[in-house]
């Protein structure tokens, strides 16, 4: 059974900030993707990512960004997106 989908407002807002609408169709394509798919990324993400957002995340690398979300019994819970080489 498809999981349902949480975005949360920080995801939103960077998603706004992207002036490419290719990327932006993409990076909107592959959430689309996500409750009939829940493990499409990777669960190897950076110390810091995890620090941030806490433990059992997952990310997504869409060009120059990442997606980082986590699945739960119910739910994935879209969190942010994430310029990629601000992630140290």
């Amino acid at each position: 059974m498809p999981k349902k989908l949480r975005i949360a407002d920080e995801f939103v807002y960077a998603l706004a900030g992207i002036y490419s609408q290719r990327v932006r169709d993409h990076i909107r394509n592959l959430i689309s993707l996500l409750p009939e798919n829940p493990e499409l990324g990777s669960a190897n993400v950076r110390q810091s990512l995890s620090d941030r957002y806490g433990i059992g995340i997952r990310k997504i690398p869409v060009s120059t960004f990442v997606i980082v979300y986590r699945i739960s019994d119910d739910f994935i819970d879209v969190l942010a997106l994430v310029y990629g080489p601000s992630i140290v």
